[in-house]
């Protein structure tokens, strides 16, 4: 089970965070002209009022296939909404809070969703009923992904799994040994690619393993010389023939996915998982706020968030980037420059991240309120 960092690694972010970070490059928190991009269409309270002296957390995300919205909460109840008005189609009673995004599957109706209590739910789209659930002893909080049949996630347990996604039964196993030294909440998801899977570990490794039987083909540290702290808590991204990815205490790096062979690293505390989109890749970081760089490593811009807290992975969409913050709310800037747009906050912060069906984003706050938003310039037409 993972352990939490101290909270002192998520403190407040300003603008002089970084001094290492060139000033042309770098934006201060400031809303010189405000400007509305998220206009709330509907909200849904998931859970109980929290009492006063209370911080609650919610880690969820939702997914959408543009007509239907799924999202779960620490109320241990998944539901499906309808995109238009957020009207109720079902809902679900799983064993444990949902605290993870998840995945919809076209092809078969189908939505995989992970619990707490470490299970894998496989639902039926469209009504909910049950087509099969899958056991494991740790806790399921990362988006499952599919390919040519097979589920593959990864738990709490520093382990990834493949299941038969038609059966939910177990076709094999990787895990890593967990450090002794503190590690930071949560784990990466895997990504499959080419007949292999690429995940992270909390042992500072990222790991090649073959898709069909989980061989490694090959391992690498990301750590550095780190003693603690050493995860790759970040879900790899490919584009363009490259792999992103980052470790907490070694920053972001480029590989080369055949080998795992670095093309270059940006050295920044606390990267969270990476977004690419127009020759930029984008990450946030605990300390320094939201980064945007070239497809050479090269910092672009850095947007410092006030707020602070642990930051979500960034969304894009329609030109903008997202990112939201534990202890404030979520924040959307211009993807080119950085420039701050809007800071939507609805109380108790958004640890969960924002998602899109490319119309409408969609928001779980800290409270409990799940929030459908139109982003302006798009067609609320379903």
């Amino acid at each position: 089970m993972k352990r939490l960092a101290l909270l002192a690694l998520f403190g407040c972010v300003t603008a002089g965070c970084a001094d290492s970070i060139p000033p042309p490059a770098e934006r201060a928190n400031r809303f010189v002209a405000p400007e509305t991009v998220l206009a709330v269409r509907w909200r849904r309270h998931l859970t109980e009022e929290p009492l006063i002296e209370y911080k609650p957390q919610e880690f969820a995300a939702a997914s959408s296939d543009g007509r239907r919205v799924f999202v779960g909460s620490t109320a241990r109840v998944f539901y499906a909404f309808d995109a238009r008005d957020g009207s109720i189609l079902w809902h679900k009673d799983t064993d444990g809070a949902v605290t993870g995004r998840p995945r919809y599957l076209a092809e078969s109706n189908t939505v995989l969703v992970g619990t707490d209590g470490g299970a894998l739910y496989a639902l039926d789209a469209s009504t909910g009923r049950q087509r099969w659930k899958y056991q494991i002893s740790g806790p399921i909080d990362t988006e499952p992904t599919y390919s040519d049949g097979v589920v593959y996630f990864s738990s709490g347990e520093n382990r990834i799994y493949a299941i038969d996604a038609e059966k939910g039964t177990w076709k094999w196993q990787y895990d890593r040994e967990s450090p002794e030294s503190f590690t930071i909440r949560g784990y990466a998801a895997p990504l499959v690619l080419g007949g292999r899977v690429y995940a992270g570990f909390s042992d500072g490794y990222l790991a090649c393993l073959n898709a069909g039987t989980g061989d490694v083909i090959w391992a690498r540290s990301l750590a550095g010389d780190a003693t603690r702290f050493m995860d790759v808590d970040s879900t790899p991204l490919y584009a363009d023939g490259t792999l992103y990815v980052s470790s907490f205490a070694g920053g972001v790096f480029a590989l080369d996915p055949k080998d795992g062979s670095t093309s270059w690293r940006y050295e920044v505390e606390g990267a969270g998982s990476v977004e690419a989109a127009g020759g930029r890749v984008y990450f946030s970081a605990a300390k320094a706020g939201l980064h945007c760089l070239d497809r050479e490593g090269r910092l672009l811009w850095r947007q410092a968030l006030a707020q602070g807290g642990e930051l979500s992975t960034p969304l894009l969409v329609d030109g903008y980037v997202l990112v939201s913050s534990s202890t404030g709310g979520t924040y959307v800037a211009d993807a080119v420059t950085g420039h701050l747009y809007q800071f939507f906050f609805p109380g108790h912060g958004v640890t969960g991240a924002p998602t899109t069906d490319g119309r409408q984003v969609y928001v779980l706050s800290n409270g409990g309120y799940f929030y459908a938003m139109q982003i302006r310039g798009a067609r609320a037409v379903f």
